[in-house]
């Protein structure tokens, strides 16, 4: 009791705040997940790991480790994580332990990252006065949800999956960076930073393709919570959006041909997958509620490494396909209408939505997998912590 009414600042400094927030982490996911260390390999760990030669790290040499940051094309493949594999390997060949272990380092690592960025997020200008009070709570339980969630499982255990884990590591470093660089008064301390921010952006992309969501999820962040939603912010926003999207798509006809995207959207579908790129793009709204439904009710029995999803044919074929299309429009409509009242609310949800464009959209993916809700989902138990914060404090 006495705890709520001084709040934690008043208790703790900053460093021991922070070091007691690392070790709750840490210690309520080693708990958590205490019985994967052995988990077997599955599906994709094979043809990424097990089956792949330039995983199997015998010397720590230049020409050796290099290898690891290419394909079988000769195309660079997510090197950050690809070169942890293979340092696995050469320490470990390939018994599963060590791997787990990296796995969960990168959870833990990942989870107080999400803490720290959080926190100080709360502790903003246009937010101190709504949450500031109840910051490092709300910080602190929003991680622990996001941490324990058992639709993250996958994300942690699935040996392969690190790509993802670490492509969200990176991001959330790299956000809060930004954060830190945007709100330092010292020069020296914003070169800094935004220096570790960009490093760490390159990292995330590097680890997972995904992770080039990360200069609009940057872009809104600026827009919601440091300048607030107004006619001259939004204009420069867009702006700047624009650029983000022309400048890539520029490159990307540069580099691989102008026929890059008939390879990507069209070909691709005709070799790899029994759907077309309409039935995706109609269906993946659908996927998008059921990740929703996961997340907030991860029962053992709705949880698979494969799930099926009844293809859409038509926005009314079936009729839930045009209600997903409508209820997300609905719903990133309703954020920038409530953006100004609720900024931090809407970010969040926001959030969520536009890291599952990528894998959400036209590319020619399986249609759903639980591990992609590992980014996205990291902002979605802020409303919910402070919902339960708010609560405690009323009836406290």
């Amino acid at each position: 009791m006495r705890l709520f009414k001084l709040g934690p600042e008043a208790l703790l400094s900053p460093r021991r705040r922070n070091v007691f927030a690392f070790i709750s982490l840490a210690v309520i996911i080693l708990a958590v997940y205490s019985n994967s260390f052995d988990a077997s390999w599955h599906f994709d760990d094979r043809q990424n790991i097990l089956e792949r030669n330039a995983m199997h790290l015998t010397k720590l040499n230049w020409s050796q480790i290099k290898k690891t940051f290419f394909n079988e094309d000769g195309n660079i493949y997510r090197p950050i994580p690809c070169l942890t594999f293979a340092l696995n390997y050469y320490f470990g060949k390939t018994r599963v332990f060590g791997y787990h272990v990296v796995n969960i380092a990168v959870h833990i690592l990942t989870s107080f990252f999400l803490f720290l960025f959080v926190f100080h997020t709360l502790r903003l200008p246009s937010l101190m006065k709504r949450y500031g009070q109840d910051a490092y709570f709300i910080a602190l339980l929003a991680a622990v949800l996001w941490a324990i969630n058992p639709l993250h499982t996958q994300a942690v255990t699935y040996i392969v999956q690190r790509m993802a884990g670490m492509a969200a590591m990176f991001t959330i470093m790299s956000m809060f960076f930004y954060l830190k660089g945007r709100t330092s008064k010292d020069r020296r301390k914003a070169v800094l930073h935004f220096s570790a921010c960009a490093v760490s952006g390159l990292m995330a992309v590097a680890s997972k393709e995904n992770a080039a969501m990360l200069p609009f999820s940057l872009l809104l962040f600026d827009l919601f919570l440091i300048q607030g939603l107004s006619r001259r912010s939004i204009l420069r926003s867009s702006s700047i959006f624009l650029i983000l999207i022309i400048v890539p798509l520029a490159l990307m006809i540069f580099l691989r041909g102008p026929d890059i995207f008939h390879r990507i959207l069209i070909s691709d579908y005709d070799i790899r997958r029994p759907f077309t790129i309409g039935q995706r793009l109609l269906t993946e709204p659908k996927v998008i509620f059921f990740y929703l439904s996961l997340l907030f009710y991860p029962m053992p029995f709705r949880l698979s490494l494969t799930h099926d999803m009844t293809l859409s044919q038509g926005l009314l074929h079936p009729i839930s396909t045009l209600l997903a299309i409508l209820g997300i429009i609905f719903i990133v409509a309703g954020c920038f209408i409530g953006g100004r009242r609720f900024p931090l609310i809407c970010y969040c949800i926001l959030f969520f939505f536009m890291n599952h464009v990528i894998e959400g959209s036209a590319f020619a993916l399986e249609l759903l997998f639980e591990h992609r809700n590992y980014l996205p989902s990291m902002l979605l138990f802020v409303p919910v912590a402070i919902l339960l914060v708010k609560s405690i404090r009323h009836f406290v």
